[in-house]
């Protein structure tokens, strides 16, 4: 059998069953991973709370034949403070977002789960857009997707760069109209 101890950050929940859910992390050793919370819908679930979008947790999961079964999970940091405000919860979302589609799946990037949280925590100090538009040049060049050589000259340009990318519209400017 596998093992997967590690710390990640959830990016997204995808019901599954009647009490199940597929969580996606983003690992600090791993990469982005994709886990199965087994009964975490259930109203008398304990895990439930430390699997919500954003959370920071620590992990341990067991490969099934075909995916990781999460079995036990420490909660590290629930970002709190940008949980209240809609300007904050679309940074954080459109940040999940971009680490969700533009990396892939078990390949490990240790420097984008470190800007990851250094973004969160600078964006619930300081409510500046400016991180964000950081955040995004940063992860496109971890990545690979851009040099650094040339400048974006505003948002527009740096988000249909992006959008051309992952060959479709960024769902979180659409929902929040941003």
């Amino acid at each position: 059998m596998q093992y997967l101890n590690d710390k990640g950050f959830v990016l997204r929940r995808i019901n599954f069953g009647e009490s199940d859910r597929f969580i996606t992390l983003f690992t600090e050793n791993s990469g982005k991973v994709e886990v199965i919370a087994k009964g975490v819908r259930k109203i008398t679930s304990r895990r439930a709370s430390s699997v919500e979008p954003l959370n920071l947790i620590e992990f341990q999961a067991v490969k099934s034949s075909k995916n990781f079964i999460l079995t036990e999970v420490k909660l590290l940091d629930s970002f709190e403070g940008l949980k209240y405000k809609l300007l904050d919860m679309q940074k954080v979302f459109l940040m999940c977002e971009l680490v969700h589609t533009l990396s892939a799946y078990d390949q490990k990037h240790y420097e984008v789960f470190k800007l990851m949280h250094d973004t969160l925590c600078k964006i619930q100090e300081d409510e500046s857009d400016e991180y964000l538009n950081s955040f995004q040049t940063e992860l496109l060049f971890l990545l690979g997707f851009w040099d650094k050589k040339n400048d974006f000259r505003d948002e527009v340009q740096l988000t249909r760069f992006i959008e051309n990318i992952i060959e479709k519209k960024i769902k979180t400017k659409s929902y929040f109209k941003i």
